[in-house]
């Protein structure tokens, strides 16, 4: 099926905006609106076939909003686990004919609540408005869809400020602040460029869909998303977490080699690497880098990585995917023979 949708600006609420998507989106408020928006529209949609009214028009009519409504309950569970990003185990695949009929109704009900005076379906609109945002900016990653609905855009535009508040759960002056510190450029037109944004809200921990920011080695990343990388990795093995340092402890298979990473960070990805010298990856387009082997907590993260006293501790904070492959690779060029004072613990 292919059904298309409007732009997202006529469908995201300006009222649910600051509010976790989790919790504007609850199935209870999606549920109450789906039944409403069945109520009113059976009433017309009967007499328009009809063409007249009936006596015995309520309890029929309220028959047929009623299973409507369970008709297209579990599309809806299906839809809103698809635009909340939640793990493919959780969901269900929508049904594609019940898809097209849940869209036509949400658009349906808003007309309606135009010329009746009857509330419009917010959050229903909000949820559609999600999943047309989601659509597009898979498409721009070059993800295979995995929902049978297209968008009908002639050229590719950037992103509103009401678009990057939704899919961040943040209140629009929160965005408009950031244009106006030059976080991300935005122009009147076209709004923030795809990328641009994509490297923008991947910071911010309410961002619904960092992996589309993981579907490409160029693309900004955080701690989370450097520690799923790394799990997939044959050349890294995950040791153990240090609740209190806020890191985990990952090994080279090849040379036993270990280092640790931010796994909960938002804002950046930070990696720190025993017995490197910046001059080995200077060359590697690091955001930012620093010797700790002097910091007040450089004895915790020695004995987190099992390592010797005095043994240098480098800071760097990885941008990329690409450029975290690149570190993992100069990791394995040097073994633990070439590091004699590295202390070969294997208690950790």
């Amino acid at each position: 099926m292919s059904e298309g949708l409007p732009s997202p600006m006529s469908l995201l609420q300006e009222p649910l905006l600051g509010t976790a998507a989790g919790d504007a989106l609850s199935m209870d408020a999606l549920t109450e609106e789906l039944s409403t928006a069945c109520r009113d529209l059976a009433r017309p949609l009967r007499r328009l076939c009809l063409g007249h009214e009936t006596e015995s028009m309520e309890g029929p009519h309220a028959l047929s909003a009623s299973a409507l409504a369970v008709r297209l309950n579990d599309t809806l569970r299906a839809l809103q686990s698809w635009a909340l990003a939640q793990l493919p185990g959780e969901m269900t695949e929508p049904d594609v004919e019940r898809l097209g009929d849940l869209w036509h109704l949400v658009a349906m009900a808003h007309s309606l609540s135009n010329v009746s005076g009857r509330p419009h379906p917010a959050r229903l609109m909000h949820l559609m408005g999600l999943v047309a945002l989601r659509l597009r900016l898979e498409r721009h990653a070059g993800i295979p869809a995995t929902l049978p609905l297209t968008l009908q855009e002639s050229e590719e535009r950037g992103l509103s400020v009401t678009e990057i508040a939704a899919l961040c759960g943040l209140k629009l002056s929160t965005v408009r602040n950031a244009l106006s510190r030059r976080e991300m450029q935005y122009d009147r037109k076209a709004g923030v460029a795809l990328d641009e944004a994509l490297d923008w809200m991947v910071q911010r921990s309410g961002f619904l869909y960092p992996h589309i920011n993981a579907a490409s080695v160029e693309r900004r990343i955080n701690g989370r998303l450097a520690a799923n990388w790394l799990t997939d990795n044959k050349n890294v093995v995950f040791e153990r977490s240090i609740s209190r340092l806020r890191l985990s402890v990952w090994r080279l298979t090849g040379n036993d080699r270990r280092f640790a990473l931010n796994t909960e960070g938002v804002r950046s990805c930070v990696l720190l690497l025993p017995h490197m010298l910046i001059e080995e990856i200077i060359d590697l387009p690091l955001d930012e880098w620093e010797e700790r082997g002097q910091d007040p907590s450089a004895a915790m993260h020695r004995e987190a990585l099992g390592l010797e006293q005095g043994v240098s501790l480098l800071q760097c904070q990885v941008p990329t995917l690409g450029c975290l492959e690149a570190i993992i690779r100069r990791l394995g060029q040097t073994g633990l023979a070439d590091l004699p004072e590295l202390a070969h613990d294997e208690t950790l």
